[in-house]
């Protein structure tokens, strides 16, 4: 059986999205919306008639290879994230049923909004009552609440549930950093690229790595670090995020 990340695959739609709006190729977004289409609907039947995710153990989450977290409300915020850009590239195809993907993404904002958010502890809360660092971060990058709210999540993120723990990919870390800008933390963003980042230096790296958890250096998604990726595209966004923020840590 080959299996498929739920996140990983939606974020197809993601990629053509952003190269449109860095070269926009409008008949490539046509030529390619059919299969963005095609996975928009797969993964909009994970959800039921309220907007609450259910999770499928044969299509699953990706967000990190830590299995040390719940991440179904990471995986909910994705798919927000995931569903504008897809209504964006939809106006672009003429879509016809549009109206079908705003009323299920107004769904399903209301329902983080409503149901999953802990309005006291400025949290996303998962459905087992797990709050964790994935599930702030992807409702943040989503854009669900408000810019003042953000920062709020991102604040009570920082004060409650660092520093981080049970990450493994650079690329968690990555989105991370990111959410901290975004909801207006430049300076604690700035100190974990640094901290990061740094710590792989620290340790001699030249390239960055495909996985990394500073409090195990020698952790492998495969079993052993010699299988790992030693310059591996995503752990190298700190180039892009020092660009889109203008921040530029000290290593």
């Amino acid at each position: 059986m080959i299996l498929f990340f739920m996140n990983t695959v939606c974020f197809f739609i993601s990629v053509l999205y952003d190269l449109h709006q860095a070269h926009p190729d409008l008949e490539l977004v046509k030529e390619l919306y059919p299969t963005c289409k095609k996975q928009m609907d797969i993964t909009m039947r994970m959800f039921d008639q309220e907007g609450r995710f259910l999770p499928d153990e044969e299509y699953p989450i990706f967000v990190d290879w830590s299995n040390d977290f719940n991440k179904d409300t990471a995986g909910h915020a994705e798919t927000i994230y995931v569903m504008k850009q897809f209504i964006s590239l939809a106006e672009l195809a003429e879509e016809k049923e549009n109206d079908k993907y705003r009323t299920f993404l107004q769904r399903i904002v209301i329902y983080a909004r409503e149901s999953l958010y802990d309005s006291e502890k400025k949290l996303f809360v998962t459905g087992d009552q797990e709050y964790n660092i994935a599930s702030q971060v992807w409702m943040v990058l989503a854009h669900v609440m408000s810019e003042e709210e953000n920062r709020e999540i991102m604040t009570s993120m920082v004060d409650n549930l660092f520093p981080v723990k049970n990450i493994a990919t650079p690329y968690m870390y990555h989105c991370i950093v990111e959410a901290l800008y975004e909801g207006g933390l430049h300076e604690e963003a700035t100190k974990l690229m640094r901290d990061y980042w740094g710590k792989m230096i620290d340790l001699g790296a030249d390239t960055f790595w495909e996985a990394f958890d500073p409090d195990e250096p020698e952790y492998s998604p495969y079993g052993s670090p010699i299988v790992n990726s030693y310059c591996h595209a995503w752990s190298c966004t700190p180039v892009y995020l020092i660009s889109k923020y203008g921040t530029c840590p000290q290593v």
